[in-house]
């Protein structure tokens, strides 16, 4: 190792910029740490292994965790956690690890990055015994020497790697360049993080797989929905053909954004919705001007269940309705910081419709680790549409324009 860092990690500030990893089946979009959450130790294994859940949504396997650690300007005070990433442990194809390596270096450049912290979680692995190394400690030392060298050669240090076999307490952790230093890992649960994540109402997921799960197509209620979709559709082309006869094109869509606002009132309210009310916002963002507008929700006191309702669109739909709802699904997860959920939701909205012209740019603009603050004008521009046609959006303090 360079060196090692013993400095409190301190959340970095909210107009930060955000790194993402590219966007491909072994990486996941770097998550974004988030400023009103406690600072970690970076010289205490135990608070930082435990944290990670809590710092990527889910509990990861089989994976590599990098924490990129940047100092203040001038060099003095703690270094602040700008990002967390994860990576697949064993990425496909010949030299895999050297891809990894690339990949992580140029995100610690983006991200100004002075250290970096990494955790190897491995299943396969054993623990030191004795103060000898145990099972794949050879592959795991080589993997930390292939980031070692990558990294020096921008000047970004690598301060410490540590490995477990799963993420869990009481279950042992171990340095991978030396099996004399060894601990028990404290209740993920219990951390900080995860207790100021659970306040704030967010439930980390035991898996990516659980993440996934969040727009997986449900077959059972996408049965249910469908023909109420087909009724709602009839209806809608009935109204609007009548609102074009008569000039109240703008009437008729300000009919239809209040029904979607109804409907994530609703969902605030009751924690759920039934498959005529998931219908009738189907049919109401196929209307451009609507679609465009709700995106300001993401910015709005009712943000998190606007993204619970674009979430049972996600399981409820197929095709471009389903690509519309992981759009605005995966936009709100990128506006706070989430990359991971946000890569999932963009990719399932650009499976069910490759040309969505949204999903793709903002699929494009995570993949290269544009900040979520930029992309806020996508709210902003919903917000002005929504104005135009009789609604006003208000924006929480955070999100309001300088």
């Amino acid at each position: 190792m360079v060196g090692r860092m013993t400095t409190a990690i301190e959340p970095t500030p909210a107009d930060d910029e955000f790194a993402g990893m590219p966007v491909e089946s072994s990486a996941d979009p770097a998550r974004r740490a988030n400023p009103d959450r406690p600072a970690l130790r970076a010289d205490d294994p135990r608070e930082c292994i435990a944290a990670v859940p809590a710092l990527l949504g889910f509990v990861p396997r089989r994976s590599l965790v990098v924490y990129l650690l940047r100092q203040p300007a001038g060099g003095t005070g703690p270094a602040s956690l700008s990002a967390v990433a994860r990576h697949d442990l064993e990425p496909p194809g010949r030299g895999g690890w050297a891809r990894l390596a690339t990949h992580l270096t140029a995100l610690c450049v983006r991200e100004d990055t002075a250290a970096v912290l990494a955790l190897i979680v491995d299943d396969r692995a054993g623990a030191p015994h004795a103060g000898k190394p145990g099972m794949r400690a050879g592959r795991h030392r080589h993997l930390m020497r292939t980031l070692e060298r990558a990294l020096a050669a921008e000047h970004v240090m690598l301060d410490e790697v540590w490995a477990v076999r799963e993420i869990a307490a009481g279950q042992p952790w171990w340095a991978v360049e030396d099996p004399a230093v060894t601990g028990v890992q404290s209740d993920p649960a219990a951390s900080p993080i995860a207790l100021a994540e659970a306040v704030d109402g967010y439930r980390i997921k035991a898996s990516r797989e659980d993440l996934e799960s969040l727009v997986a197509v449900d077959d059972r209620l996408c049965e249910q929905v469908r023909p109420e979709v087909d009724r709602a559709g009839i209806l809608a082309g009935q109204r609007f053909r009548t609102a074009i006869f008569r000039d109240e094109l703008d009437r008729y869509r300000r009919t239809l954004l209040n029904r979607v606002l109804d409907r994530v009132a609703t969902l605030a309210a009751a924690g759920t919705v039934d498959a005529r009310a998931l219908a009738e916002t189907t049919v109401a963002l196929r209307d451009p001007t609507v679609r465009d507008a709700v995106f300001a929700l993401a910015g709005g006191h009712r943000a998190e269940a606007a993204a619970r309702l674009w979430a049972q669109l996600c399981r409820a739909l197929t095709g471009s309705d389903r690509a519309e709802a992981a759009t605005l699904f995966g936009y709100s997860a990128y506006t706070r910081g989430d990359g991971v959920l946000a890569g999932i939701a963009l990719r399932a909205a650009l499976d069910a419709d490759p040309d969505h012209t949204i999903a793709r740019l903002l699929d494009t603009a995570l993949g290269t680790g544009m900040p979520p603050h930029e992309i806020r004008k996508l709210a902003y521009s919903g917000r002005a549409k929504a104005a135009e046609l009789g609604v006003e959006f208000d924006l929480r303090a955070d999100w309001l324009q300088p």
